[in-house]
Parts: structure tokens; C-alpha cells; sequence
């Protein structure tokens, strides 16, 4: 009778669902609230990523999570919020990681946190960028960028909010004039400063120049990578357009290597580690779950998972390998040559 007893147990443990065995960090979730902190603005690529994790990250947890929207700033207003709130596992926010990168790499006043002490939960996306215009203006080809007689002007939120700054290395990687305004509350506002004309256009990744390009309100010129956009895959790269010395390769692919870094799912510092295991475990299962992804896509907001470890150190390299010449270069590029 007692081996019979032990069989039925381990039957019992093998039939239990596996998710409940395994997190007991689900016993915590259990009637609480969680806030998703988006820094984007109403229509941005980041508020729809974070509203298409939101029943995700419900799903998983077994809890009510709200997306919490706090934009301005170029969405480090939403990070200097996450950096002071309790590590208890119920603030997460997917965070500009590359914008934030730069940011310390131009010594922004704004960014008021250590970077490297957020606890990292996985990369949720990135993807090529590309340089969209307004579609009555004369610029088809990188061939009429080069010969251009006035300055491209080109909008932004701000200086590192990842269009300006690669729009600011695309520029001077081929040696043209350009003029980029800051002050745009979001991407959505200064793409659609490019739709109505305002500007000559802006920097987008693919998967929000590929709304805009396919009702025809903006045109694709080129992509900034050495890769061509899966959703635009008419547009050439800028290293097929052009023949691009050494240096201005150097430039585009330092930039590539911090936009790899992408869009961050991240918690506030301090963390202790069986929450953060367990809030990496479930990241992970939600990016590289077949249904969330084939629905992500069809969204026209594709997923692409990265692990935390390894964009930690992508983080680190970019931040500590430069010389400070370099530096102070780089700095130069992005924050004073085109304004």
C-alpha cells in the first residue's frame, strides 16, 4: 500500500501544471498590480509594444498589469521614475535602452540614473532603421541627398532619442548638410511633422516607417544598416547606396551596435534575485512563444528576444571601449553639429 501510495503522489506531481510547480514566485503575484512604465507617447512604437505585452505579462503572472504612460524627454522622464521606485517586482518598464546609451555617452544632464544597476529582464525588440521623407519632396535616392544644395532638415524629439543622433551620424557619415529640430513630443508628433511637410522627413525603425510608407504618407530613401528591412524590402541599405570610406563606416556600425541594444524590458535597482529570475524566466517565455510572436507579427510589431547577459555587455562595451577622444567626438556629432 505504501508503494502504491508514493506512485500516486509522483502521478499526482507529473499531471500538475508545470508552471505551478515551478514558481512559487506566482503565490506573490496573486491579487496584486502591476505597472508596465512606458515613456512613449499615445500611438508610439513603444506604447504599442508595451500594450501588446500587457495580457502577456498578465497571462504569465496571474495578475492585473496596467500600462503606466509617462512621456517626455525622449522617455527618460519614465526612466528617472523606474530608478527610484521599490525593487518589489510590481514596476517594470520597457525602457529606450539605446536612447539611454547615448545619453550617458553625451553626459546628458537629463539622465538622473546608473544605467548599468537596472536589473535587465530581456530585449524585446530591434530592428534596421530607415530614413522615411515627405513623399513631395525631391528626395528618391541617396544620390539626391549627396547633391542637395540646402540642408536636409529633419525632426526629432530630442538629441538622443535614437532618430536624431542616427539621423546626426547618418549625416555626417556622408558628409552632407543637414538641420534637425528637437522639441517634438514623440515620434508620432515628428513623423507626422514629416507627413504634413514641417520637415523633410526623420529616422524610424522599420516596423513604424513601414505604417507610414504603406498608406503612402511617407517614402523610404535608405536603410542605416548593413541589413535591409524584412518590412521594407524595396529600400536599399546605405552601404549599398553609396561608397562609404572607412570612417564613415566606422560611424554606422558603432551606431548599429547600440541599436542592436533595442528596446528593454528592465525593473528598478536592487532587485533580489529569485525576482528577477523569475521576471527573466517569464520575459523570455513571452518573446520566444510561437503565438505571441506570429501575433506580434501580424501586428506589424515584430518581437526579436535578447538575452540579458549578453545585451549587458553589448551595454558595457558601448559605454567604457571608446577612447575619450573618440568620445568627445562622438559627443560633438550628436549634440552640437546639426543644431
Amino acid at each position: 500500500m505504501r508503494g502504491f501510495a508514493r506512485l500516486a503522489t509522483i502521478a499526482a506531481l507529473l499531471t500538475t501544471p508545470a508552471t505551478l510547480r515551478a514558481d512559487p514566485m506566482l503565490d506573490f503575484y496573486k491579487g496584486k498590480t502591476v505597472r508596465l512604465v512606458n515613456g512613449g507617447a499615445a500611438g508610439s512604437g513603444y506604447d504599442l509594444y508595451s500594450r501588446m505585452l500587457q495580457p502577456y505579462l498578465e497571462k504569465k503572472l496571474g495578475t492585473t498589469v496596467i500600462v503606466d504612460s509617462r512621456p517626455g524627454a525622449g522617455m527618460m522622464i519614465a526612466m528617472n521614475h523606474v530608478w527610484i521606485q521599490p525593487p518589489d517586482g510590481l514596476t517594470l518598464m520597457l525602457a529606450p535602452g539605446e536612447g539611454a546609451v547615448l545619453g550617458k555617452l553625451t553626459d546628458d544632464p537629463a539622465l538622473r540614473f546608473d544605467l548599468m544597476k537596472y536589473g535587465l529582464l530581456a530585449r524585446v525588440n530591434t530592428a534596421p532603421r530607415v530614413l522615411i521623407v515627405y513623399p513631395k519632396s525631391s528626395y528618391y535616392t541617396v544620390a539626391d541627398l549627396l547633391k542637395q544644395t540646402k540642408p536636409l532638415e529633419i525632426g526629432a524629439n530630442g538629441k538622443t532619442d535614437a532618430a536624431s543622433d542616427t539621423s546626426a551620424v547618418m549625416c555626417y557619415a556622408l558628409k552632407i548638410q543637414c538641420k534637425i529640430t528637437i522639441g517634438y513630443k514623440s515620434s508620432a508628433d515628428f513623423a507626422l511633422a514629416a507627413v504634413r511637410g514641417e520637415v523633410d522627413g526623420t529616422v524610424l525603425v522599420e516596423d513604424s516607417s513601414a505604417r507610414y510608407a504603406q498608406g503612402g504618407q511617407l517614402r523610404g530613401v535608405l536603410v542605416t544598416a548593413r541589413e535591409r528591412s524584412r518590412m521594407m524590402p524595396d529600400v536599399p541599405t546605405i552601404y549599398e547606396a553609396v561608397n562609404l570610406d572607412q570612417e564613415a563606416q566606422w560611424w554606422l556600425d558603432f551606431r548599429e551596435d547600440i541599436r542592436k541594444i533595442g528596446r528593454l524590458l528592465i525593473v528598478p535597482p536592487g532587485m533580489d534575485a529569485e525576482k528577477l529570475a523569475f521576471l527573466r524566466k517569464v520575459s523570455k517565455e513571452i518573446l520566444t512563444d510561437p503565438e505571441a510572436l506570429a501575433d506580434f507579427e501580424k501586428r506589424q510589431q515584430p518581437a526579436l528576444y535578447g538575452d540579458p547577459e549578453e545585451i549587458g555587455k553589448l551595454m558595457e562595451r558601448s559605454l567604457v571601449s571608446l577612447s575619450p577622444e573618440r568620445r568627445q567626438e562622438v559627443k560633438h556629432v550628436i549634440v552640437d553639429k546639426y543644431y
